[in-house]
């Protein structure tokens, strides 16, 4: 008897430390060389909310840190840095180290008080050795040799809605199909180094 429960509390313990260790997730990197120009006074309020630093989390298994940084935008296309923490999937099917990527090209559409950003990015995994500027387009309309089933790409929308300029809404699909959605709130860029 004294052996089962020494044997169920081990078991517990192991299952904590894995948990624990599971969820120590690296953070999304913080950037220092970013420039955030002010937006056009003549664009629409929900155009000009994204300009700006926007902090959240996806709402993934294990949650996935993401820093968002809308450096400039316009009447139809955005600067965006996208920063994101340590991710694994709940299958271990993938794991993303934290990095960013710099798109240059995001394109923005307004209709009835809502605003969207939107980029397409190659799979993260075939991202490495690109040029020191971590600099992509925002329209990757390619097709990169993946697994069965992939289509190769990711695919990114944030919405910032009428009276609602502190809050954007995203949704993120993966190669497979697969979706997460997140709510980032913008935050002062100095409170992200404290």
């Amino acid at each position: 008897m004294r052996g089962k429960i020494l044997f169920i509390g081990l078991v517990i313990l192991l299952m904590g430390v894995s948990l624990a260790v599971g969820s120590s997730q690296q953070k999304a990197p913080l950037l220092s060389d970013i420039s955030i120009e002010p937006p056009d006074p003549s664009l629409p309020e929900e155009v000009k909310a994204f300009s700006g630093t926007w902090a959240g989390e996806w709402d993934s298994r294990w949650g996935w840190d993401c820093v968002i940084y809308v450096e400039r935008v316009g009447k139809d296309f955005a600067q965006v840095v996208h920063s994101w923490g340590e991710y694994n999937t709940s299958k271990g099917s993938c794991h993303c180290a934290p990095d960013w990527r710099r798109v240059e090209r995001a394109r923005v559409n307004y209709s009835g008080g809502e605003a969207t950003i939107e980029y397409t990015t190659p799979l993260f995994s075939h991202l490495r050795g690109l040029s020191p500027s971590h600099t992509l387009s925002g329209s990757f309309e390619g097709q990169v040799q993946g697994r069965k089933g992939s289509s190769g790409r990711y695919t990114f929308s944030f919405t910032v809605e009428k009276g609602r300029p502190d809050l954007m809404k995203g949704h993120f699909i993966s190669s497979q199909a697969g979706q997460l959605r997140i709510e980032l709130k913008k935050i002062d860029s100095t409170s992200l180094r404290n």
